[in-house]
């Protein structure tokens, strides 16, 4: 009887490690995609047992289609154009976690403030070098206070806000 356990015992363990030894020793498969989104190039890299790549893409795609400011179309540019839309989920995250910083902050962190920074030179557009009296009017119409989420709408005090 004993002899009989440990055989069985001995078995297993042999079983066991044969399937421990096959299974580390299959291919792995590795899959890799590149491609250009949100105003850059892109590579990923990944493990799986199936090509992921639609999907990867067609996320990526949602995203930029939301949040791209290199993306006249997007979510993101039509707002700052004071085109009227319902905002989508990516935006509505975003805007929401960026107005609790904005609080946390204290206005250190501040999503309006791209008027300010084109005119230093650090946006989109090129400006000259800004005098005291641009800043001032700069800052009229800047200030996460002065916008607002309403029902995936964005409502802006200033038309001129970004």
């Amino acid at each position: 009887m004993k002899t009989k356990k440990n055989f069985l015992w001995l078995a297993f363990l042999i079983l066991a490690t044969i399937w421990i030894l096959a299974r580390r020793n299959q291919q792995t498969n590795y899959y890799s995609i590149k491609g250009l989104v949100f105003g850059t190039v892109y590579k990923i890299t990944y493990e799986h047992e199936g090509d992921l790549k639609p999907e990867i893409e067609a996320e990526l795609q949602r995203f930029d289609n939301s949040l791209s400011p290199f993306n006249d179309s997007s979510v993101i540019s039509r707002v700052n154009r004071n085109e009227e839309l319902v905002t989508d989920s990516f935006f509505q995250n975003c805007f929401n976690r960026s107005m609790e910083i904005s609080r946390e902050t204290k206005g250190a962190f501040d999503i309006t403030v791209a008027p300010l920074a084109n005119a230093w030179g650090f946006g989109f557009k090129k400006g000259a070098f800004p005098d005291s009296l641009i800043i001032d009017s700069l800052l009229q119409i800047t200030g996460y206070e002065k916008v607002n989420l309403e029902n995936g709408e964005v409502i802006k005090q200033d038309p001129r806000i970004m």
